[in-house]
């Protein structure tokens, strides 16, 4: 029998399997590696993405604060803010009763600041005619006049600059559930903000300002450490008045 026409023997088949079983577990351990790598990157990615999309929110809420922010708690310390968000802004035009207030430059669609069962807004003069007096309830308006719950003590006029505001609260409501809720009104519903947050906190270094701190955590445990990997943001914002 010429050479060429030799088989391989049992023994070289082996030796082949086995290269051949060790190059494939390489490349199955390599490419379960390289999803597990994938899986822990993009879970930090969307916990900053979420938790930057949080903070980003809540100081853009509360850079339209007016008057004193009121930090209490509620699940940990200083886990609840609670504050006067300016909704909207403009000087009267005059012609005011007792009971309602003008702005002819407006054009607010009718009802758009009626109470409903959880949320109120407000109106206050805070320069010229009438200025200093408590705000008061607006119970209803059309697309240029405010309607009133009680009278002015002063009424305002054209001197007259006001601001309509909502009661508006950042909070949670769980210690287990890890999310961040925000409210409308004193009752309304707190709807999620964001999930995953393990903690934050409120603080006013001066009365100007809101320090807002917040750690989120990855949804699932790294697939690598199997630790959660943990994110923590700081932002202090300035507030409007």
């Amino acid at each position: 029998m010429l050479a060429s026409e030799k088989g391989f023997t049992v023994v070289e088949l082996l030796i082949s399997l086995a290269i051949v079983g060790i190059v494939l577990t390489g490349i199955y351990n390599l490419a379960i590696s390289s999803s597990q790598i994938y899986l822990a990157q993009n879970g930090i990615v969307q916990l900053q993405a979420d938790a930057r999309a949080a903070m980003d929110f809540m100081a853009r809420e509360l850079r339209a604060a007016v008057g004193n922010p009121i930090i209490s708690t509620t699940i940990t310390t200083n886990d609840t803010i609670s504050f006067d968000r300016v909704e909207d802004t403009g000087y009267s035009t005059g012609g005011n009763s007792a009971s309602t207030l003008n702005d002819t430059n407006k054009d607010w669609q009718a009802g758009a600041f009626a109470p409903t069962s959880t949320s109120e807004f407000k109106v206050r003069i805070i320069s010229g005619t009438g200025s200093g007096q408590p705000p008061r309830t607006i119970t209803g308006n059309s697309a240029t006049q405010l309607t009133i719950s009680e009278a002015w003590e002063v009424t305002p006029d054209t001197s007259s600059r006001y601001i309509i505001t909502r009661n508006k609260t950042f909070t949670r409501t769980s210690e287990t559930d890890n999310v961040l809720r925000y409210r409308i009104g004193a009752t309304g519903q707190p709807n999620p903000l964001a999930e995953n947050i393990t903690s934050h906190a409120f603080s006013q270094p001066n009365p100007g300002t809101i320090t807002i701190t917040l750690t989120a955590r990855t949804s699932s445990p790294d697939p690598i450490t199997r630790q959660y990997r943990d994110y923590t943001l700081t932002e202090t914002v300035k507030l409007r008045n």
